[in-house]
């Protein structure tokens, strides 16, 4: 059982995760990279706890999907995943080149069966014919990714960290 702190804090990770999401709908799509870091509150509540992480990414999808469902599938298949993933990886592996590549593997899974089981047209297949070629293509550059995505919510959870006191069972 968690204490009723971190489970607010949850809850207000979960709210800051749907608000990052909604920002360039509300603000405009000036503000559309605001959208990158949707992931950070669910690799927040990953590091606490999977079970935390997996709420907190749930919960974030369902407020999105209460606005524009669009958002919430697209917040489920990359940032949203991505954040829980490496929230949960970097628990289990303390590499920090190997959390990243099964993240970035894990992504591409996600995507690819976006693709080609709902339909949903996220690759052109003129580019990149085979699913294995497009795998092969966003390897590296999403490798990077998730690597400079790990980097900075390592940083963000560290300062959390060390100016709030985080009691996780009481």
């Amino acid at each position: 059982m968690f204490n009723k702190r971190i489970l607010i804090f949850c809850i207000i990770l979960a709210l800051m995760a749907a608000a990052l999401q909604a920002v360039p709908f509300v603000f405009g799509t000036v503000f559309s990279f605001a959208v990158l870091l949707n992931g950070f509150p669910v690799y927040i509540a990953a590091r606490f706890s999977y079970t935390l992480g997996i709420l907190v990414y749930l919960s974030a999808a369902a407020l999105m999907a209460l606005y524009n469902f669009c958002e919430a599938v697209f917040f489920a298949c990359t940032n949203g995943i991505i954040g829980l993933s490496l929230g949960i990886m970097k628990g289990l592996f303390k590499s920090i080149y190997t959390v990243p590549a099964l993240s970035a593997l894990l992504d591409i899974t996600i995507l690819l069966m976006v693709n080609y089981l709902f339909g949903i047209r996220i690759f052109n297949s003129s580019v990149f014919g085979t699913p294995v070629s497009q795998t092969a293509a966003l390897l590296i550059p999403m490798y990077f990714y998730c690597l400079v995505y790990l980097r900075l919510a390592t940083s963000v959870d560290n300062l959390l960290h060390k100016y709030i006191d985080f009691n996780i069972h009481t």
